[in-house]
């Protein structure tokens, strides 16, 4: 499962959970309920600065907001070294999110 489908799932599931609906999360978020059900219903990529948004609003840490609870085991890579800027630490994320997005990464 990628990403976006794991943290839509999570999302929901946690607005079900906590009785909240789309048009509360919208306020928080501070976009349009549309583009909350478009997010939720997969036909809208959710951004990285808005899953960080997702992760402070539901108070779900980023690792478990990522996770997909339904699989088990999974990939370990360990990089060595350090980034020498800030440039760098960004690129460096950007390709983390777009490898766990492309193999559906279970964690974070």
């Amino acid at each position: 499962m990628k990403m976006n489908e794991v943290v839509i799932k999570n999302v929901k599931h946690w607005l079900k959970e906590n009785d909240k609906t789309h048009e509360w999360l919208a306020a928080e978020l501070n976009v349009s309920k549309s583009l909350v059900g478009h997010m939720l219903s997969g036909k809208r990529a959710i951004l990285p600065k808005r899953i960080e948004d997702l992760s402070r609003i539901t108070g779900i840490p980023m690792k478990e907001l990522v996770k997909d609870s339904s699989q088990s085991g999974g990939l370990t890579v360990q990089l060595r070294g350090q980034t020498s800027n800030r440039r760098s630490r960004q690129d460096l994320k950007s390709m983390i999110f777009a490898i766990e997005d492309y193999i559906g990464l279970k964690s974070r």
